[in-house]
């Protein structure tokens, strides 16, 4: 890129006088950043000019007539801003662009810099690759316009080069005028160039037309100028072009506008040349990925959101094994080809994840980014903008390492590499990007130290802590599919009779090595990896089939509660698989209880109360699991077509001695009553827990109080053993 010469305007005569090179004044007190900048802009055929203050830069704008200024805004002396003030006061400088540039970016700042009369603001760190671009796109910008002020005879000619037309509004009349650029743009009949605002308007885009119409209203009613951009439809079909619309308004004696005039400029190809440089800064030009640029700016956006909503986050660092192998065998342009494969498999693994979101982020500003970038060679980083717990990482790690193993063909020749991976996690790995990116390629390194084709944790806990959760989850599938758990059946009597009416089936898992582990090791591990489906199919399958064996051999007809996750509705079929098991155990499916939690149906009720009206179909019992201790809604509750309310153990543990306890549970008990439902208490274990139960009217209870959880067999013989309905007391 050759900066060409310009022409400028001469103060007095107003006439073009030639130059040679584009002049731009470069202002900045940092010795460092006018160097590294006085360099490309000479390169692309820039003469520069120096000043290390504003009032050096005043002086140098007087003496040399610059094309530009790039503007610093904080400076001794005189600062940026009264820098701008006072060249915009002189004959020469009403037009000169200016392009302010700052390490301030609040809105303040940038406001006052327009205000001062800034044409542009840039923000540091300057990309100083781009920064030549910039400045022949202003002075582009700048020599259009001084063109339409040096003859008006050649305006429509020189609108129609800018692209640019000017239009003038009678408020009162509410008739507009526009130039023939205008009715080019906007596609009107060129002998007409009269006509409303609101011709105008309806060649807006849809999405944004009630917006524009309403902000140029405003503009109106407060006598002000106004810059718009918006989209409007081309001249041919799927032919959308963006415009910017400027106007000023004309104020009559009484401070009433009458007039709006202004002008309306087709910027769809600066657009696209502002995009073309802005994927050239922050794309990588192979993969057509992020590159190391816009990786820095979704982290630091990634750092935000976590601090602020106190989420996790991961970078995971990949290196290529053997690629270069590839590049000395079938050369560059075949490396180039399996780097864009690559990267093509990382953003597939990416969109496949589904475990990436903290479960409460559900607002469009807690979404945070997740990214795929190239950072160069055969670098490439995935930031996981959010993340429920590491091990989250350690899966997504699996996947690309499983992705990216799969043979490639390139140019005929099939190929095949792996990769090794390290991964870093925020905040306990470090809270900034440059300590987090330095972690995860420590922790790479480490990884390739132990064979390849891996990952690695830069923390040794957390790598220790994923590899056992790893380890238990395949466990954890070769059990259910070896049939390795098994059901335990909790008993649940009636208040009023004594009698067992029913029982909870729960699963249990006792590992051939580990022993006995615990449902809350495993079901939340079940949840987390889908295998939760299967596992709930088997308990429905398991538990249907024996109470109808109970029945069958006369030992009683007992309902058997299931405690479903809301996993196995979102993710699964589940009321495909009850239907299935009711079908293949020939169980009365009002023997069937299905135990769910408020939050399964309260985040959206309508949808809730389908999916339980589905569940009432097949003709089952629905129970509303650990009652108050989510976020219930009594307003929605008279809604549910739910058959019994479940008192959570953890108002039943101290009912006895805390009167807080017993209110909760009387209220509970109260309004299920009011609304025809049955009580269910669990975990009573003392004999004062089930007087006060019994007191209060509550339907069933379960509980250690009568018996733990047992066997099938044990289930039996514990039911032959009762020779009388339990009322008062007793033990199993």
């Amino acid at each position: 890129m050759r900066a060409g010469s310009l022409s400028s305007i001469d103060a007095t005569t107003g006439e073009s006088r030639p130059r040679g090179k584009p002049v731009v004044l470069l202002v900045d007190d940092d010795i460092a950043s006018l160097m590294m900048a006085e360099g490309p802009l000479e390169d692309a055929g820039f003469q520069v000019v120096q000043a290390v203050d504003g009032v050096e830069a005043v002086d140098q704008f007087n003496r040399h007539h610059p094309d530009l200024v790039i503007m610093d805004a904080v400076m001794p002396n005189m600062d940026g801003f009264e820098a701008i003030r006072e060249i915009r006061k002189t004959n020469f400088g009403h037009h000169v662009p200016i392009l302010m540039t700052t390490g301030l970016d609040d809105l303040e700042s940038i406001t006052r810099a327009y205000d001062e009369g800034a044409t542009d603001f840039l923000t540091k760190p300057i990309n100083f690759f781009i920064l030549p671009y910039r400045v022949q796109y202003m002075l582009r910008s700048k020599e259009t316009a001084d063109e339409l002020r040096s003859s008006q005879a050649r305006l429509d000619n020189a609108q129609r080069i800018a692209r640019l037309g000017h239009w003038e509004w009678d408020i009162g009349s509410d008739t507009a005028n526009w130039s023939l650029e205008v009715a080019r743009m906007f596609g009107f009949d060129k002998r007409l160039l009269y006509g409303s605002m609101e011709s105008l308007f309806s060649k807006v885009d849809a999405n944004k037309r009630q917006e524009i119409r309403m902000d140029t209203e405003q503009a109106v009613e407060a006598g002000k100028p106004i810059t718009l951009e918006f989209n409007i439809q081309g001249e041919l079909e799927n032919d959308l072009r963006s415009v910017r619309l400027e106007a000023e308004p004309k104020i009559d004696s009484e401070g009433n506008c009458t007039h709006m005039l202004g002008t309306i400029q087709d910027i769809t190809e600066s657009a696209h040349a502002q995009k073309q440089i802005h994927d050239l800064a922050y794309y990588d030009l192979v993969t057509g990925l992020p590159n190391r640029a816009q990786l820095r700016e979704n982290l630091a956006q990634a750092l935000r959101l976590s601090e602020r909503q106190d989420n996790q986050f991961a970078l995971l660092f990949l290196d290529l094994d053997h690629f270069k192998q590839v590049n000395d065998t079938l050369g560059h342009d075949a490396g180039d080809d399996l780097l864009v494969q690559v990267s093509q498999r990382l953003s597939g693994v990416l969109r496949d994840s589904d475990t990436l979101s903290g479960p409460n982020n559900h607002d469009d500003d807690s979404a945070s980014k997740n990214t795929v970038a190239r950072i160069g060679g055969d670098e490439f980083v995935v930031l996981l903008g959010s993340i429920n717990r590491a091990e989250d990482a350690a899966r997504v790690a699996e996947r690309i390492a499983e992705s990216t193993s799969a043979p490639y063909t390139i140019s005929d020749v099939e190929v095949a590499v792996t990769t090794t991976i390290g991964i870093s996690v925020y905040p306990t790995d470090g809270r900034d990007s440059e300590t987090l990116m330095k972690h995860a390629d420590v922790a790479m390194y480490h990884a390739k130290e132990n064979g390849r084709n891996g990952y690695q944790f830069y923390s040794t806990d957390i790598h220790e802590h994923a590899l056992s959760r790893f380890s238990m989850e395949r466990e954890l599938k070769l059990a259910i599919e070896d049939n390795q758990l098994s059901l335990l059946y909790q008993p649940k009597l009636d208040m009023v009779t004594g009698e067992t009416i029913g029982v909870e089936a729960l699963a249990r898992w006792n590992h051939p090595e580990r022993g006995p582990i615990s449902p809350t090791d495993f079901i939340p591990l079940a949840e987390e990896t889908g295998l939760i489906m299967p596992l709930g199919k088997w308990v429905l399958e398991e538990s249907t089939r024996q109470v109808q064996k109970w029945k069958d051999q006369g030992l009683g007809t007992f309902s058997v509660a299931i405690n479903c996750s809301p996993v196995q509705f979102t993710r699964g079929n589940m009321i495909a698989d009850i239907d299935e098991a009711l079908k293949a155990s020939q169980i009365d499916p009002n023997l069937l209880e299905i135990e769910l939690t408020e939050n399964l149906f309260l985040h959206n009720i309508e949808n809730g109360i389908q999916l339980l009206n589905s569940l009432k179909g097949l003709g089952v019992q629905i129970a509303i699991d650990d009652f108050a201790t989510g976020v219930s809604s009594l307003s929605y509750l008279k809604r549910l077509p739910v058959d019994k309310l479940k008192i959570d153990r953890a108002f039943v543990e101290e009912l006895h001695v805390d009167k807080g306890d017993e209110a909760i549970v009387s209220a509970i008990v109260t309004l299920g009553h009011r609304l025809g439902l049955k009580i269910v208490a669990e975990g009573v274990e003392l004999e004062e827990q089930y007087d006060i139960l019994r007191k209060l009217k509550c339907n069933e209870i379960q509980g250690y109080y009568f018996s733990y959880p047992l066997s099938s067999d044990d289930f039996e013989q514990w039911v032959h053993d009762q020779h009388r309905p339990l009322v008062k007391t007793g033990t199993a």
